[in-house]
């Protein structure tokens, strides 16, 4: 019974953001049959992308040894990786159906202190936002990625979404993906990562690696270091800014270790 409440508020949700979405793309349609076929160009597109990204997401799940992804997705114990990002960018991944309403009413609450409106994203909206390669900052935009992350959930499997954040997402100059981030960064596969290190490529998720960090460190005798924080300590002549937020955010995750990621 629970469960299909649960279901019912997600679909409430999905037809407010669906009525938001259509009324703030179609501003100056009016009614009459043009108002519906606004609605159906809408549906239409709205399914077309909801197909591609199924597409691109199985594709992912069934093909990643193509890439050599070393995070297959897989039910069982995560890694320190896999962790490490749910903590700082989704730590209810596993317990919402791809939007967060609670993240919503935070930002909602940053943005009249004046902080912006930012951060409200789920791991299943970012995977949207990456397969359909849409970055406008519009708010019909942000609708219709909420839309299409909780469409998601009634197709695909939580750990197919996060397998392709985590072998998709971009984490620096030539890094897409926590396998190549790895491989580049300490030469190391992703699923061989210790804490640290896994701390470090997950703080890259909001803070990529600059490409003038990158084009210096890969150029140095002693490339590549195994500790993150040597490497951050190097980046501080080059890019202080950057060194001193992913200080900060690897930290953070550190103390992700002691939690399961299903009741973070």
């Amino acid at each position: 019974m629970l469960k299909d409440n649960y279901y019912a508020c997600s679909w409430c949700w999905a037809r407010l953001l669906m009525d938001i979405s259509v009324k703030i793309g179609k501003r100056t349609v009016q009614r009459g049959p043009r108002s519906s076929v606004g609605v159906k160009k809408f549906l239409l597109g709205l399914n077309r992308d909801l197909d591609a990204i199924k597409r691109s997401v199985l594709f992912n799940s069934n093909y990643y040894f193509i890439s050599q992804a070393s995070l297959p997705p897989q039910e069982g114990n995560f890694l320190p990786i896999e962790i490490s990002v749910l903590y700082l960018e989704d730590r209810r991944f596993f317990l919402h159906r791809g939007a967060e309403f609670r993240s919503i009413a935070r930002g909602v609450k940053r943005y009249v202190k004046g902080n912006g409106f930012g951060g409200i994203s789920t791991i299943d909206q970012q995977v949207v936002r990456i397969s359909v390669a849409r970055y406008e900052r519009t708010v019909s935009r942000k609708a219709r990625e909420i839309l299409l992350a909780i469409f998601l959930n009634f197709h695909l499997t939580k750990r197919d979404i996060f397998s392709y954040y985590l072998n998709n997402a971009y984490l620096g100059h030539r890094m897409s993906g926590c396998e190549e981030a790895a491989n580049l960064i300490f030469n190391m596969r992703a699923d061989k990562l210790d804490q640290d290190q896994a701390a470090f490529i997950a703080s890259l998720f909001p803070l990529p690696f600059p490409r003038s960090v990158w084009e210096t460190y890969s150029k140095m005798g002693f490339y590549p270091l195994s500790d993150p924080y040597e490497i951050i300590s190097f980046a501080e002549a080059i890019a202080p800014r950057w060194a001193k937020r992913v200080r900060n955010r690897m930290n953070l995750a550190m103390s992700a270790y002691d939690f399961s990621p299903k009741s973070l």
